[in-house]
């Protein structure tokens, strides 16, 4: 199942996908350039899902290059930083670019970050979960990839949520009729 990651920079998209491949967190990640891509295994309650995550840049010089990752993602993680106001007033951005030009049964799922530092939170949950409802997106998740809390949630019920409700095409048959038409002669 691919899984793209996306949000401005600096809201801790590669650090939350390290910490699930790696259980590990490091205060000296670089920007991610471009994209980069990861696997990993998900071990839901009935089941267990391979995921190809595409970890982007929210780099602006690099924004161009964010929908060439949409294309053929079942879900996408729209992650921002609760202690960045800014940062989630552009995931309304995020959303709309996705919404253009991602795959039309693409689920989304509002992320924030950083719940480690909630002294400092200047995104309210009621409004991620505003943002939820205005936008119809299956589920909002606070977790921290400093502390590990909740990362490995996160994944499970995309996992889940994606293996419930996603979309079922993959299994779908496709009916081609040949549709000839016979040429008369003339004369």
């Amino acid at each position: 199942m691919k899984v793209v990651v996306i949000g401005d920079t600096q809201v801790g998209k590669t650090c939350i996908v390290t910490r699930l491949i790696n259980g590990a967190f490091s205060e000296d990640m670089n920007a991610t350039i471009g994209a980069a891509f990861q696997t990993a295994t998900v071990v839901t309650e009935t089941s267990t899902v391979s995921l190809q995550i595409w970890d982007t840049s929210g780099q602006e010089k690099y924004r161009a290059l964010a929908p060439m990752y949409y294309q053929g993602s079942k879900a996408a993680l729209l992650c921002f930083d609760i202690t960045s106001q800014i940062s989630f007033k552009s995931a309304e951005r995020w959303y709309d670019e996705l919404m253009m030009k991602a795959p039309q049964n693409i689920k989304v799922v509002l992320v924030g970050n950083k719940s480690d530092l909630e002294e400092k939170r200047e995104v309210s949950k009621e409004e991620a979960e505003n943002f939820v409802q205005k936008h119809n997106l299956p589920f909002y998740i606070e977790c921290s990839a400093k502390t590990g809390d909740n990362v490995s949630n996160l994944f499970q019920k995309v996992a889940e949520f994606q293996k419930k409700f996603g979309d079922r095409s993959e299994n779908a048959t496709i009916k081609v009729i040949d549709d000839v038409q016979t040429k008369k002669k003339c004369c």
